[in-house]
């Protein structure tokens, strides 16, 4: 019967809702050459992320969940069906023409690890700087 118990009891999907994210990004300095690249904090005020996990299955929701003046709010829902998963945390990656980014989640602090890592715009330059951009966020069970 105990066995039973614990294999519903590890079975159920975990949710978890975020704090405010805390986070910098990369951006060219003044000069605008590749050597002058700076560590900028980002404002981050009205994103509230969440995260669901079943299984195997990992789900993040990224965004501004406050509408902001003259913007609506404007949440994202990242489904990846195969996330990897160890005791220690699950993580994921998503990738498409112009991004990459690396969602992570850990159980014991439960907090939230995300890098986006792109083309700041999409010039053909070939000395455009890359956009990197890393948040952190404390979550908690919901």
């Amino acid at each position: 019967m105990l066995l039973t118990t614990t294999g519903a009891a590890i079975a159920e999907p975990l949710r978890f809702a975020c704090d405010t994210p805390h986070g910098k990004r990369v951006e060219l300095g003044v000069s605008g050459k590749n050597s002058d690249i700076q560590w900028i904090e980002d404002d981050l005020d009205t994103v509230r992320p969440s995260v669901a996990i079943d299984g195997e299955t990992f789900s993040v929701t990224w965004g501004t969940s406050v509408a902001t003046e003259g913007k609506g709010a404007k949440l994202t829902t990242y489904v990846f069906a195969a996330a990897h998963r160890t005791a220690a945390s699950v993580f994921a990656t998503r990738i498409d023409e112009s991004t990459a980014e690396i969602f992570r989640f850990y159980f014991a602090s439960k907090s939230l690890y995300k890098l986006t890592s792109r083309l700041a715009d999409p010039s053909p330059d070939s000395k455009a700087a890359p956009f990197v951009a890393t948040y952190l966020a404390t979550c908690r069970n919901q």
